[in-house]
Order: structure tokens, then C-alpha cells, then sequence
């Protein structure tokens, strides 16, 4: 019985060349045929390298067996090689060895080009036949010589191996029909090479020396004819040279790609060759071809976020490709590689609905399907959907995770929306909420970053108000704040970082000399800034936490001698540093019991600030004074008229809790507060 492994390469071939043959037919009816239906020949390679090395496995170790798989999908070629070698030196058995020297074989013919390798480890299967190999197993040895021979283009000895493989089966064995049919496509081509140089002479500058031209590269295309693919380059290469206006030129470019990407196993020089045809025959049906193959190249090489790239932009600018089909089947593959399953899911669907109930099955081969039937593939593509649809969540939310990780916001934050909308009871949505405020402000900042904005001085700006105030990111904030500063030195956004990383080391890193250093730069450096009266009256909060009265009281008389700059309020509330800072004069003196300085400072702040939000804090401020001073009937006083401001007005209210919380009031609603007064003038005494 033929071993069914050592088989596999060949059949794969043969039946990848079947495929091509029924592309071949069915495009041929469309005006630029490709001569080449897409079949991934690169995966069926690994298939075979997968189950001959498990029948390896059984003598080395497992360790041994993955480091041999992963050189192999590396590209290591050598490496490889050199490991196997090892391997098959450790062993006599028969068997294992036929399976190490194939793929030391295969390696050294479609990997590494070194064919008078191959040829000795093909040589070495044949010789296993006299340690129990069977005849089936030399099948396999004298084709792959042939093979090897015809690459090197050594034809005679090519035909001398399959003439060997016919002489030793009988001419009813498909061993001897198939070394005959070889010979024949071998002698057939070579006949044909010779009469094409006087087509050529005899047409001498028409269309048709081209055509004889061309079809030399065919011939050393062929797998089954000549099988030199270096040749065939070469010969494509001659004619693009000398005939780059040939309609045929397209091809040729293609056929280079094509010969690179499946015949020599070079992906780097395909793609380079694939982007030639799309960047000089971008009207082509070639230039979509040579995209596909460009994704199928990077989806083998594991790269899926390239390969998808390249598929929708196949989907945009060739929208009538041939092989549509495939190419959403690949981008549903990648975006599963990619954990994108959404996208997967709608790719998969894709698919199935809209291609998938119209296509011939011959079609399936350029999904790697060539074995199943559309109702195979169908169930196969819904019980992967399903699975999909069930693991969206976590995978969505995972991908999420990673992508803020990476610091990939933009793309995370539509991803949060999207997965809180698809499954909002879930407890991945949940997360998804806990984490949208932070994701979303992130990917503000990664907006101003990459925008043509970006080296402004509001969006520097912009960026550290953002770590300032929403994220609470002081140190981030710090950093973005000294971007406009250094950057935008004479701007008014360079002075408000400057002013908001002074209130940062203030309020929130408690480094209050940082603070009082940074303003005094502020005030130096921008004098004629409006941020300059703010960094007066936040250096006199800073001396009078300090107890250092006198340089606050200085500091808030200049905040005063700055021009006003009113907020407006509601029921007519007008509020300002200014008020602030003359309010907060009167209470440095307070605290500091200078308390006929405190009750003057209060009474003109009553009298000129008649719009303050801070005149029922001022009245309570002069009812204590009042109390201190033994003036029993100036307190009542004072409590009566807060409590009239306070009693429907939540803003007075407010600034009461805000300004005069040392005194007891701890609620900002008005009822709290009448309460608490109404417990005060219960203390007063009135003589």
C-alpha cells in the first residue's frame, strides 16, 4: 500500500495544479483571464510537514519536535535542516527515517534552493528500499529526483529518473503511467522551446514574437513541463524590459510574484513583485489578483493586521474581483487572529449569505475548502460564528483592555461604545463603564497629540487640563503644563499652565514652597497677564494657611489693585478675585485677633461689595467681633441681617459654609443655617 504521507506532497500539488486548471477555465471567459486559480500551496506544505513530523515525534522529544515546527515557520531554514540531520542520526528505524530525509528533501528544494541536497536525500529514500522500504515508498524518491533534476535543468537526468520509476512498476501501476507522463511533459516542453526562437525570428517585432516569448517563460514555469522558475523570472523579466507596453505585461509582472510567492518560496521579493503589478497596472485584473496574494502572503506570515489592511483595500478599489469570496473568508480568519471578532463575525457572514449560496465548489480551493462541499463549509462557518458571537464579550473587552494598555485609545473608545451596546447586561459591559470616562478622555489627549494642531499652545495646554482636572493625573498634567511654558514661552496659555501648576503643587502635591517659587516666576515673568492677579491672591491663601499675615494681607491688596473681573451670578450676584480677596483681608485679621481691624475690614467690604455672594458670611463674621466686643444688640444685628440674606438664597448660603466653616456651619442648605445662627443669637447676651 502507497504510504499515505509520503503521498500527500504530491497529490497536494497535483491537486493544487487541478484546481488551477478549473480557475483557469472559468476565468478564461472574462477579457484579461488569469491563468492561475488561487490555491494556498504554502498551507497544504506545512499540512504535510505537520503529519509526516508526528510520525517522528515517537523518537525525540516533544521539546525537540516544536523547536523543529517553529524554525520551520520561522523561515529558518538552515536551522531546520541542521536539527533534523540530528535527528535522523539518532535513529535507524527505517520508517523514520524515509519521513526526516523527505522533509530534509523538501526543505532543501522549495525552502533553501540547494538542490544537490535534495537530490542526495531523495537518493537516500531510494537506498532505504533495500532496508524494508517498500517499492510504493521509492514512488515518492524518484519523482522528487525528477523534480529536482528539471529544477536544475538537467533534463536528460531528469528523464533518466522517471524512466527508472517506469521500469520498476508494471505499466498497469499509476507509478509507471505517471513517470511516463512526466517524461512525455518534459519532452513535449523541450520541443516546443526549440521551434519557439524561430517564431520569434520570423515575427520579429510583432505582437506575436512577444506571445513566443511569453510562452518560453510558460514552459520554464510549468511545474509539469520545464519546473525552472528562476529561468521563467528571468525570461518574464526580458520581455517587461523590452515590451513593457505589451498586453501581456501584467501577467508576466504576476507571473513573477506568482513564482516567487509558490515556486522558490521568497515572500518578500513576491510582495515587491505583486505591488509592481498593482502600482503599474493598476486597470488590470492582475493588480486585484496581486492583492489577494499579497494578504494571503502576510496572513501565512502570521502579520493579520497588514493582511487586512490589504484586503479592504482590495474591497474598495476592485470590488468586481473574481475571488471576492476568499478575500472576506481571509479577513474574517485575520480578524479572529486579531481578536477583532466583530469584525470576524461580519466577515464570516459576509461569506456565507452573500457568496457562499451562488459559488461553484470548485471555487472553495482558494479558501483551502478544495475537499468539502458548500454545505460543509456552511456548517462549518455558522458553528464558528455562533462560538464567536458567544465569546464577543470577553474578547471585545480584552482586546479593549490591551488596546488602552498600548495606549491605542482611539481605537478603543469606539470599541467600549460598541461592546457596552452589544451586551449591556453583561459583566464585561460593566467594566466597560467603570473604564469609558478615563478611555474616552485618553483618547481626547492621543486626539490632540496627532492632530496638525498638536504643537500649539492651547492644545498643550488642553492636554494637561485634562490630567489636571479630569483624570487627577498631577504629575501628567505637570509634564503636558510645561510644553506651552517651554515651547510657547510669550503666550497667554503658556502664563495658565504656568498659573495651574502653581495651584497643583499647592493644592495637591502639598509642595507649597514649589508653589510660592512658581508664582513669584509667574508674576515676574507675566506681569501684564491676567493670570498674575490670580497668583497674588493663591500666594495670600498660602501665607494666611502659613500664618504669615502680613505678606498675605500684602498679597490680596494687590489681587484688589487689579482691574475687576466680574462673574456673574444669579439674583443679581456679582463674584470676583477681587471680592474674594477683599473678604479674605477681613478674615487674616480675624485670625490673626486683630479684631477692630477685622470688624472695619468687613463693614467696608459689606459697604462697596453691595453684590457679593459673601455679604451674609461678612454679617456673620461681624456678629462674632460684635460677641467678642461685648456689643450684644450689634450681634443680633449682624445674625438678622445674615439670616435675611441667606433665607431663599442658596449662592449666600454657600459662600456662608465656604468662608465661615471655622464657626460652625457645616451645611449649605439655608434651613441648616438659620438654624445654626438662630443657636448663636440664643448666646448672645444684651445688656
Amino acid at each position: 500500500m502507497v504510504d499515505m504521507v509520503a503521498m500527500q506532497g504530491t497529490r497536494g500539488q497535483e491537486r493544487g495544479q487541478k484546481v488551477g486548471k478549473w480557475g483557469n477555465e472559468s476565468i478564461a471567459r472574462g477579457d484579461d483571464a488569469l491563468s492561475h486559480f488561487t490555491f494556498d500551496v504554502v498551507r497544504l506544505k506545512w499540512l504535510v510537514y505537520a503529519i509526516a513530523f508526528c510520525m517522528v515525534v515517537s523518537v525525540i522529544s516533544e521539546t525537540q519536535a516544536d523547536s523543529v515546527t517553529a524554525l520551520l515557520e520561522a523561515g529558518r531554514y538552515h536551522e531546520a535542516a541542521q536539527l533534523l540531520q540530528k535527528l535522523a542520526s539518532a535513529t535507524k528505524d527505517t520508517e523514520q527515517l524515509r519521513e526526516i530525509y523527505y522533509q530534509l528533501g523538501d526543505i532543501y528544494y522549495s525552502d533553501i534552493h540547494e538542490y544537490p541536497k535534495a537530490l542526495a536525500f531523495y537518493d537516500k529514500i531510494i537506498q532505504l528500499s533495500g532496508n524494508g522500504l517498500t517499492a510504493d515508498d521509492r514512488f515518492l524518491g524518484y519523482i522528487k529526483k525528477g523534480d529536482v533534476y528539471r529544477r536544475m535543468g538537467k533534463y536528460d537526468e531528469a528523464i533518466q529518473a522517471y524512466q527508472g520509476l517506469v521500469n520498476q512498476f508494471p505499466h498497469v501501476h499509476f507509478a509507471h503511467k505517471t513517470g511516463l507522463r512526466k517524461i512525455r511533459s518534459v519532452q513535449t516542453a523541450l520541443d516546443d522551446l526549440r521551434n519557439q526562437p524561430r517564431v520569434i525570428k520570423t515575427y520579429k517585432g510583432t505582437p506575436l514574437a512577444v506571445e513566443a516569448k511569453f510562452h518560453i517563460a510558460e514552459l520554464y514555469r510549468s511545474y509539469h513541463q520545464l519546473n525552472q522558475p528562476e529561468k521563467a523570472i528571468e525570461t518574464y523579466e526580458q520581455i517587461l524590459e523590452q515590451h513593457g507596453d505589451t498586453k501581456l505585461a501584467a501577467q508576466a509582472q504576476w507571473r513573477i510574484g506568482d513564482l516567487l510567492d509558490k515556486a522558490l518560496n521568497q515572500p518578500e521579493r513576491a510582495i515587491e513583485a505583486y505591488e509592481k503589478v498593482v502600482a503599474d497596472y493598476p486597470e488590470s485584473n492582475y493588480a486585484a489578483e496581486g492583492l489577494f496574494r499579497i494578504g494571503l502572503i502576510y496572513e501565512g506570515q502570521k502579520q493579520y493586521a497588514f493582511a487586512v489592511q490589504i484586503f479592504e483595500e482590495l474591497t474598495q478599489k476592485y470590488p468586481d474581483f473574481w475571488n471576492m469570496h476568499a478575500v472576506f473568508y481571509w479577513s474574517g480568519v485575520c480578524y479572529e487572529k486579531l481578536q477583532n471578532y466583530r469584525l470576524a463575525i461580519n466577515a464570516f457572514k459576509t461569506f456565507l449569505y452573500v457568496y457562499l449560496p451562488n459559488l461553484d465548489p470548485i471555487y472553495l480551493g482558494a479558501i483551502g475548502k478544495y475537499d468539502q462541499s458548500p454545505s460543509q463549509v456552511e456548517d462549518e462557518l455558522n458553528t464558528k460564528i455562533q462560538q464567536l458571537q458567544s465569546d464577543l464579550p470577553r474578547v471585545e473587552w480584552e482586546r479593549i483592555t490591551k488596546l488602552a494598555a498600548g495606549e491605542n485609545y482611539s481605537d478603543a473608545l469606539p470599541a467600549v461604545r460598541q461592546l457596552i451596546m452589544d451586551a449591556p447586561e453583561s459583566q464585561y459591559a460593566q467594566e466597560a463603564r467603570a473604564q469609558f470616562r478615563s478611555i474616552q478622555l485618553h483618547a481626547a489627549i492621543q486626539q490632540l497629540r496627532g492632530s496638525n494642531a498638536a504643537n500649539t499652545a492651547y492644545a498643550q495646554f488642553r492636554i494637561g487640563q485634562i490630567y489636571e482636572r479630569e483624570l487627577k493625573d498631577y504629575e501628567q498634567a505637570i509634564a503636558a503644563y510645561n510644553q506651552p511654558i517651554k515651547t510657547h514661552p510669550q503666550s497667554s496659555w503658556a502664563a495658565e499652565a504656568l498659573y495651574r501648576k502653581s495651584v497643583i503643587y499647592a493644592e495637591h502635591l502639598g509642595n507649597t514652597e514649589k508653589a510660592i517659587q512658581l508664582y513669584q516666576t509667574l508674576i515676574r515673568d507675566y506681569a501684564a497677564s491676567s493670570q498674575t492677579m490670580m497668583a497674588h491672591f493663591q500666594l495670600g491663601e498660602i501665607y494666611r494657611v502659613l500664618h504669615r499675615y502680613d505678606e498675605a494681607l500684602k498679597a490680596y491688596q494687590t489681587t484688589i489693585a487689579y482691574p475687576t473681573q466680574d462673574q456673574y451670578l444669579a439674583d443679581r450676584y456679582q463674584d470676583s478675585f477681587a471680592d474674594q480677596a477683599q473678604f479674605r483681608i477681613g478674615r487674616v485679621h480675624y485670625e490673626d485677633q486683630r479684631y477692630n481691624d477685622a470688624f472695619a475690614a468687613f463693614q467696608e467690604f459689606i459697604e462697596s461689595r453691595t453684590h457679593s455672594p459673601r455679604l451674609a458670611a461678612a454679617y456673620i463674621y461681624l456678629a462674632h467681633i460684635s460677641q467678642k466686643r461685648r456689643d450684644g444688640a450689634g450681634a443680633l444685628e449682624a445674625y438678622n441681617d445674615a439670616m435675611n440674606l441667606v433665607s431663599g438664597s442658596p449662592i449666600q448660603a454657600g459662600m456662608v459654609v465656604d468662608e465661615a466653616h471655622d464657626l460652625g456651619f457645616q451645611e449649605k442648605d439655608s434651613t441648616a443655617i438659620i438654624r445654626r445662627i438662630n443657636e448663636l443669637k440664643k448666646r448672645v447676651r444684651v445688656k
